[in-house]
């Protein structure tokens, strides 16, 4: 029989503790490059997003001042109609108000039902995606 010699040994463990430093690094190289795909992605959908949200701003501002000259030239219509109608001055401007303010409140409950999407919404499905992944690989090493 051959008795192994103790150098042999000391090659065969350091060749083990080269092939797991290996996967150690390589495991570390691909965590990185994924962690530099999520980065990517998160500032692809924030770009997309901070477009949408200007371009959705110009439209409010450009809406909301449209709106305000027809609405004056209305509230000043209603009064000039309302004013041989009703006998005291004050009347047609007390129908303009309650007419404004039903308005106002109807508007406030239809924006405040509106929802709005989230800012990143693949990159958290991503993460989402990521946690079960590790979730998994924890629980295969703890059952064998």
């Amino acid at each position: 029989m051959a008795e192994s010699n103790p150098s042999e040994k000391m090659e065969t463990l350091r060749e083990q503790g080269g092939a797991v430093l290996g996967g150690v690094r390589e495991t570390v190289l691909h965590a990185t490059r994924h962690v530099e795909a999520l980065a990517e992605l998160l500032q692809t959908e924030l770009n997309e997003y901070g477009n949408r949200q200007v371009r959705r701003l110009i439209g409010v501002l450009a809406g909301v001042a449209l709106l305000l000259c027809a609405y004056l030239m209305f509230c000043i219509s209603a009064a000039l109609v309302l004013l041989p109608i009703l006998k005291p001055v004050w009347a047609p401007a007390l129908a303009v108000a309650i007419f404004n303010a039903l308005a106002g409140l109807v508007t406030l409950l239809v924006s405040k039902s509106g929802k709005t999407s989230g800012v990143a919404p693949e990159t958290v499905k991503e993460l989402k995606n990521d946690l079960e992944c590790i979730k998994l690989y924890l629980k295969g090493k703890e059952n064998s």
